[in-house]
Formats: C-alpha cells, sequence, structure tokens
C-alpha cells in the first residue's frame, strides 16, 4: 500500500510543540500497513493542530473511527500517552501528517494512475507538466493537480482504487 507519510517520533513530537501545537487528532490509518505485515496490529496517524475549532473538524470529519481521540497539550497524562505512541510501541506504527521527504514526486504506479485519471476525468491535454502536491486534510491523503489556472483536488484512495 502507497505511504508517503512520516512516522511519528519524540523529535517529531517535540518540534510540534516548540512550534505552539497542542492539539493532536489520532485515528486508524489503514496505509500504515504493509502487504504481509504480521506484527503490526495497528497503525495510526496522528496530525496536530494549534486551533481546537480545526482539531474539532478534523474529529467530526472521523466521528465513525472507534479509534479516534483528541490529546491536549496542557494535560500532563496525555503527553505522557503522545511520548510512548512516537516510541512506537510493538505491534504499532505511528505515522504524522507530514510527508517522508521535503518534496513528493509522483512515480511509478502512481503516475500511471494520474495520468489515466486525468485522461478520463478532465479535458486536459498537458503539453507541459501538470503540477501535483500531495497533501493531508484531516487525515486524508488528497493529490491537488494544477494545469494552468485550473486545480483539481482527488483523494487519493480515489485515484488508487479507482
Amino acid at each position: 500500500m502507497f505511504n508517503p507519510l512520516a512516522l511519528f517520533t519524540p523529535p517529531v513530537l517535540t518540534a510540534f510543540l516548540g512550534q505552539g501545537y497542542t492539539l493532536f487528532v489520532r485515528q486508524s490509518y489503514l496505509p500504515g500497513i504493509e502487504p504481509g505485515d504480521k506484527e503490526t496490529k495497528e497503525a495510526f496517524l496522528i496530525t496536530p493542530y494549534k486551533d481546537i475549532g480545526e482539531a474539532n473538524q478534523h474529529f467530526q470529519h472521523i466521528r465513525f473511527d472507534k479509534r479516534k481521540y483528541i490529546y491536549q497539550a496542557h494535560r500532563p497524562e496525555e503527553m505522557d500517552k503522545l511520548f510512548i505512541a512516537a516510541g512506537q510501541p510493538p505491534g504499532y506504527k505511528v505515522f504524522t501528517a507530514m510527508l517522508k521527504g521535503k518534496t513528493w514526486e509522483p512515480g511509478g504506479e502512481v503516475a500511471e494512475k494520474l495520468k489515466r485519471y486525468m485522461q478520463i476525468h478532465t479535458n486536459w491535454r498537458p503539453s507541459s507538466t501538470v503540477e501535483a502536491e500531495l497533501f493531508t486534510h484531516f487525515g486524508e491523503l488528497i493529490i491537488a493537480l494544477r494545469y494552468g489556472q485550473e486545480e483539481i483536488q482527488v483523494p487519493l484512495y480515489q485515484l488508487i482504487t479507482g
């Protein structure tokens, strides 16, 4: 399964806290478990927020996820739990809403699926490069495609499964 997100680690958590993030939304993250991985019981995605309104919107967006939770930095017991999660406890993989590398370029199978998607769902006939950017929104991976003055946003799962 395609997973471009970075692991949630103690240095990453410390950096988020240093940048003023005080709320952390946890959700299930199926792409975090590699096919054939027998050791990982569950994978999670943790998204940092500074604004309670945005964190609550995210929480509402994932309302049916039984593993959802909002950690609050002003609660010491929750910070302890966050640092445990950042330590990658056995049987679990915890990711953050941050790309593994500084930049992302679609390659291989994803690039082919992007081309096919544009042929089917747009009237674009690119003679120049189509810009593609990957980002997360409420824990969901989204690809933004830009061609000239037009932009479309496609959930990654729709692109890969469609």
